[in-house]
């Protein structure tokens, strides 16, 4: 036997209370001497013993009365089979898979076809018919996140129908863990004997937190939870092929004979060979370019699609459908509406850097206006990044101008060249960014030069980049470079050595320590200048290297006062807000649900466009081992269990025990029910009658 509810059992202390009572109300004869006793009549001791057996029966039926009461709220359990007839209640926890892969067409051991989500939702149609009159059901679906259909489990079976019918795939990706989490502090806070959690999904192993990896190795232990007292069951469900491709990038890019569309696609385990890709423009969805991607069995490829002509707002790039149709679309934005718009300051002829960043545009993505001192207070308010290019100094206004942009979280990009200022930045700019403090200029021995050495691995800014940390980015050579300690707060991304960092990282904010002149290096006529700088400026405008935003992301850029909206593709509105910090204010969006091509409106007119697309690892159909599944769980708690028409059935076989509470409820009033009757019998005893008065 077991209790639900152990706690009150300390209950069964008020036991002692009739107890208490009956000692401390108990009289003691008192012993009176009489001088004649021929008075007095025989006492019937059988009476005395009669009534002393009568008042212990008492005593006992009120204090197993008072213990009945205790051990009902304690709710007593038995545990053993009991088959259909149990009496015992169920808490279930439902964890449904609804991330982007579910969206797979169903195959293997997975009757009745369609996707795996809708087969998932015929799992839990038959799960609901086992539930009895006193069972639970908590439904949480989930991707990135668990989404309770309620806050707790309910009985409630047409809500929970209903819920069940408005399942659908999301385009986000999944974390197993933060759902299995939440299911087992879910089980955690049930009293129910039996307690189960019935986990529904692909099991897609990237979603372990650990892409790539196979085995156990890519399925961590359950977090802490009741497992050792909950029955686990695990429903896997397989694709009819794990075989996919997944389109992972779609973006503008400039070539020598006009426009083009730069594809990338990973695959995983597909058949090697040539895949036809075709873009489309989104206004009038006419083809404007097409070409083959040479795919591998698995890895990443690439191939620039001439177009034929170059889209107003955006687009998007198709390849046939395969295993999951999620991927095989991949949105773009272009003209102004897909740049990054960028403010360059600097003094003098046209540098380096400026001619850099101008190259290729409008379809390299980033657009770039130059101003003068007196200009940029006024324009830095529509800008996404602000680049300070090798200046002495700044002059107050446009200095708080750049301080006000970046405390409302604009974007900087800071050329710390041979004219900087050291006492000047030192004091204001470096000091806001909490980067570090800026060195006087230090030249190369005779015959000797720095190279830029990678720092650090897995950075958007280097993304792409084949150098690990430690090689060189490139083979140009650095003549002179600044001194710079790098603060506690900042990091290092690229270095000359150890004492001298390159590119250096602050919040929204990036530095570079070196003049960018011909005079002081030959890395702007190197093949990594180019392509390092646009990326930065990609990674400090939209906060990643993507040319688009993932399911889930706000979309937020400067905006000025005005009537702002940003509609779908459908023309709906998406919700968004304003605000303000620190005299700059910015465009935010709700999180993004649904891949497409969102525009940005200002007054009714199309200010920008932007894309929403299913992250790459959700391409990654791969499956968790399922003995890899069910040792992540206490040995003997978990089982794997398919889907089919008998899985009502074997769940009810499972289910086992009965709870006692209402027999102890039972039990008590019976024993007060006699503890009554017993008290009231022999009060109504014979009274002896009077003597006649006078006799006769």
């Amino acid at each position: 036997m077991s209790f639900l509810n152990p706690l009150f059992l300390f209950g069964l202390a008020a036991a002692a209370i009739p107890i208490l009572i009956h000692l401390f109300t108990r009289r003691r004869p008192r012993e009176t001497r009489f001088p004649s006793l021929e008075f007095l009549s025989e006492v019937n001791r059988s009476e005395i013993r009669r009534l002393r057996i009568k008042q212990w029966l008492l005593l006992l039926l009120r204090t197993l009365a008072v213990m009945a009461v205790a051990l009902a709220m304690a709710r007593p359990a038995l545990r053993g089979a009991a088959g259909l007839t149990s009496g015992a209640a169920t808490s279930l926890v439902v964890l449904v898979d609804q991330s982007g892969s579910m969206g797979a067409g169903g195959g293997g051991a997975t009757p009745g076809g369609g996707t795996l989500l809708l087969q998932a939702r015929r799992v839990i149609e038959d799960l609901l018919t086992t539930l009895g009159p006193e069972d639970e059901l908590l439904l949480v679906p989930y991707d990135r996140a668990p989404r309770p259909v309620t806050s707790e489990p309910s009985s409630d079976l047409p809500r929970l129908r209903a819920a069940t019918q408005e399942l659908v795939p999301t385009a986000e990706t999944t974390d197993h863990a933060a759902a299995l989490r939440f299911a087992a502090q879910a089980l955690g806070r049930s009293r129910a004997l039996n307690r189960e959690l019935f986990w529904i999904s692909d099991f897609q192993a990237s979603g372990f937190g650990a892409p790539g990896l196979a085995g156990a190795a890519a399925v961590p232990a359950a977090p802490p939870g009741p497992w050792t007292e909950a029955r686990v069951y695990l429903v896997p469900l397989a694709p009819v092929s794990r075989a996919n491709v997944g389109l992972t990038g779609a973006s503008l890019a400039p070539t020598e004979s006009g426009s083009a569309i730069e594809v990338t696609a990973a695959a995983f385990g597909a058949t090697p060979g040539d895949l036809a890709v075709e873009a489309r423009d989104s206004e009038g969805d006419a083809e404007i370019g097409r070409g083959f991607l040479n795919l591998p069995e698995r890895g990443e490829t690439s191939t620039l699609l001439p177009l034929s002509k170059l889209p107003g707002q955006g687009g998007v790039a198709i390849i046939p459908d395969d295993a999951l149709p999620l991927d095989n679309r991949r949105h773009f934005a272009a003209g102004r509406s897909g740049t990054v718009r960028l403010l360059l300051r600097e003094d003098g002829p046209p540098s380096a850097l400026r001619l850099a960043l101008e190259a290729g545009a409008p379809a390299s993505g980033l657009a770039v206006e130059v101003v003068t001192g007196p200009a940029l207070a006024s324009r830095i308010h529509d800008t996404d990044v602000v680049v300070l290019n090798d200046l002495d100094r700044l002059g107050s206004t446009e200095l708080q101008a750049v301080l006000d942009f970046y405390r409302a979280s604009g974007a900087l990009f800071v050329v710390l060249g041979a004219r900087a200022d050291t006492a000047f930045w030192n004091a204001s700019l470096l000091s806001e960014l909490h980067a570090g403090v800026l060195g006087p200029i230090e030249q190369a021995p005779p015959g000797a030069a720095w190279r830029l050495l990678r720092a650090v691995a897995g950075h958007p800014v280097l993304a792409g980049f084949p150098a690990r940390p430690g090689e060189p980015l490139s083979n140009a050579r650095f003549r002179s470079v600044r001194a710079f300690g790098v603060a506690p707060g900042a990091r290092t991304l690229l270095e000359f050595d150890r004492a001298h960092p390159a590119l250096v990282e602050a919040p929204h904010a990036l530095l570079f320590a070196a003049p960018l002149d011909p005079s002081a290096s030959d890395f702007p006529v190197s093949g990594a200048f180019l392509p390092l700088l646009h990326q930065a400026m990609r990674v400090l405008g939209r906060g990643t290297a993507a040319a688009s935003l993932a399911p889930g992301e706000r979309y937020s850029a400067p905006a000025s006062t005005g009537n702002w909206r940003i509609e779908d593709a459908a023309g709906r509105e998406v919700p968004s807000r304003l605000t303000a910090a620190a005299g700059s204010e910015r465009l935010v969006s709700e999180p993004l649900a649904a891949p497409g091509l969102y525009r940005v409106l200002l007054a009714g007119q199309v200010h920008s466009t932007f894309a929403v697309n299913p992250e790459v690892r959700e391409s990654d159909l791969g499956a968790a081992p399922e003995p890899a599944l069910v040792g992540a769980f206490p040995s003997g708690r978990a089982r794997i269990i398919r889907p089919g028409a008998d899985l009502a059935g074997r769940v009810r076989e499972a289910r086992y025990g009965r709870e006692l509470w209402t027999w102890f409820v039972i039990a008590a009033l019976v024993l007060l029910a006699a503890e009554t009757l017993i008290a009231r019998w022999g009060m109504a005893g014979r009274v002896a009658e009077p003597a006649p008065a006078g006799g006769a």
